[in-house]
């Protein structure tokens, strides 16, 4: 990739004091350590739609089942500006080329499920996500989008990188032309990640492929990237991640001496109860992968990821 990953981040969490009192939410890691390997697009969606700092709180109330964004002590209505805002940035979103969003936590504009939407007719509270952030992931459903509290998940944070830098290569691959044979070759290099998320999800995306044609290239393409990030969404839990490194251990069952065979099982069992990271079973794949001359295997962005995101990933 030549130039670095762009993502889109509620501006609070890189410390702008943009908050309604006039404070941040500055994240370490976000600031700290995705900062080295990615640029940062930061988007206030309170002040940019007139608000100032500081300013009354804000809160989501449904209004007969339309959702506004109201004063919480003014009651004034902050719903046409903020959509009318949101309207322009999403519009220019993907030409602005952001492969992933890190909105803030419990935001009332940003959150992504534990926003608060207030009843008009007394009853309780109930979670959904903030004024803004439904109308991101309505537009724009492929984004990998995260809270910055989520983030600090090994788990979740691990699935978010691995989501970003797909849809990186995915843009980049679109950019070259929709041709069967392109996107075959990138189904190929992403096999394994696929199953270590969805293994259902691989299979569905195999069937697609088999039926493809030149005649319906872009509805090949259409479906195949809708099902492509609903499948990595799911999370690659360790039971997954250990399927995955068994199924890519029989690729050198003809090769592996026992002592060596037993190695590969311990650390993948290590892995598995959570007493090593995964890159140490990967790392030790990638050793036979390339000794024994197996270029799928070699090939794989599961076992060897963009420069960018394996740093990422040992962070995880």
């Amino acid at each position: 990739m030549n130039t670095m990953i762009r993502i889109g981040v509620s501006a609070c969490v890189l410390g702008e004091k943009v908050r309604y009192d006039g404070s941040h939410a500055r994240d370490s890691y976000i600031t700290d350590t995705l900062a080295k390997h990615v640029e940062f697009v930061p988007l206030c969606p309170e002040v940019a739609c007139g608000m100032g700092v500081p300013r009354e709180k804000v809160r989501q109330v449904d209004c007969a089942g339309a959702i506004r964004l109201i004063g919480h002590q003014s009651g004034e209505d902050w719903t046409e500006r903020m959509n009318t805002w949101a309207g322009r940035v999403l519009a220019d979103l993907e030409e602005d080329g952001l492969c992933g969003f890190v909105v803030r936590n419990a935001s009332p504009s940003c959150a992504l499920m534990q926003g608060r939407i207030i009843s008009t007719t007394g009853g309780p509270p109930r979670p959904g996500a903030g004024f803004f952030t439904a109308r991101l992931v309505e537009r724009h459903p492929l984004l990998p989008v995260e809270t910055d509290e989520r983030l600090q998940t090994p788990l979740l944070r691990e699935n978010f990188i691995r989501r970003v830098f797909a849809l990186r290569r995915w843009r980049d691959m679109l950019a070259k032309g929709m041709q069967i044979g392109r996107l075959v070759d990138f189904h190929t290099r992403h096999k394994m990640l696929i199953r270590a998320h969805d293994l259902r999800g691989y299979r569905e995306l195999g069937h697609l492929l088999g039926e493809s044609s030149v005649f319906n290239t872009a509805e090949v393409f259409a479906a195949y990237g809708a099902l492509l990030f609903r499948s990595l969404s799911l999370k690659a839990t360790p039971k997954k991640n250990a399927d995955v490194l068994m199924h890519a251990m029989g690729f050198f069952k003809k090769n592996l001496d026992s002592r060596d065979k037993q190695e590969m099982l311990e650390r993948i069992a290590e892995y598995k109860a959570g007493r090593i990271p995964l890159l140490i079973p990967l790392t030790l794949l990638n050793h036979y992968a390339r000794k024994f001359d197996r270029p799928y295997l070699t090939q794989q962005f599961y076992l060897n990821p963009d420069p960018a995101e394996l740093k990422l990933l040992n962070h995880v």
